[in-house]
């Protein structure tokens, strides 16, 4: 391979040499005919292979103006993509849409010992990409464990709301209070983006 470098080499020296020799002794003149006739050629050849066009200078002007726009929300469109996906993470799954308010409320009123008097059918809204779910209760305990048994339901990391809560004293036993809740998440509909802990 080195040896053929060198003789490329070798042969384009001697060539510029032959060059330099032939000007030396008669001047431009044997060099006009090859120039006229090469010229043309060579511009041809440039234009051809080397000269954009004008639709691909249009094409890439085009792709260079919304690459400019691209870059002018790329920050902000990064950020929101990472909240919104930070959101969806929060949301229980589309396909637990059947079970979950019932597995919430049930695992949760377990660990702090309490009954349910009334769990109501599970009621569903459309909200654009989002579903709206929601689930009513009434149990009747002390209120330390009614206390509890909300706290453990708020501080879940899936979003769940209560979004109706009354209370009032039990009529049988004065230490005993009744509690009606509402419970409600969203939930990604079923055709969009699954949510969920990663």
């Amino acid at each position: 391979m080195n040896s053929f470098i060198k003789k490329i080499r070798d042969a384009v020296t001697e060539m510029r040499d032959d060059i330099v020799v032939i000007h030396s002794e008669k001047g431009m003149e044997p060099f006009k005919k090859p120039l006229l006739m090469a010229a043309p050629a060579l511009l041809i050849l440039y234009g051809a292979v080397y000269s954009p066009s004008a639709a691909k200078f249009q094409e890439k002007q085009i792709e260079a103006e919304h690459l400019e726009a691209v870059s002018t929300y790329y920050t902000e469109y990064n950020d929101m993509k990472a909240r919104t996906a930070e959101l969806r993470r929060k949301l229980p799954l589309a396909k637990d849409k059947g079970e979950w308010l019932s597995y919430i409320l049930t695992s949760t009123s377990k660990s702090q010992g309490i009954t349910f008097d009334a769990l109501t059918a599970q009621e569903e809204q459309n909200a654009g990409p989002l579903l709206l779910v929601s689930r009513g209760a009434s149990v009747v305990s002390t209120y330390n464990q009614i206390g509890l048994w909300l706290a453990e339901i708020e501080n879940s990391k899936i979003f769940l709301k209560i979004t109706e809560l009354q209370l009032s004293r039990s009529s049988g036993n004065k230490d005993l209070i009744r509690a009606t809740i509402k419970l409600s998440t969203i939930f990604p509909k079923e055709n969009g983006r699954e949510g969920g802990v990663p």
